[in-house]
């Protein structure tokens, strides 16, 4: 899986929407959305506000498998 399959999944587990995430996190629930469709790809440091938003680590949603 890659980033933004890992946040969709780990999202949607908590329940939450793209807007939610997006509030808790600081960015716009539409570039929530392109994130997850891999229209576009975040900084190391948005990367880890979505993390820190969804309560895993970094490393989780970067990584490989």
């Amino acid at each position: 899986m890659d980033f933004g399959q890992k946040m969709s999944l780990v999202r949607k587990q908590k329940k939450m929407s793209q807007a939610e995430l997006g509030k808790a996190s600081g960015i716009n629930g539409d570039i929530v959305g392109k994130y997850e469709r891999n229209e576009m790809k975040p900084s190391i440091e948005t990367a880890k506000k979505l993390a820190d938003a969804l309560e895993v680590s970094l490393d989780y949603l970067v990584g490989e498998g």
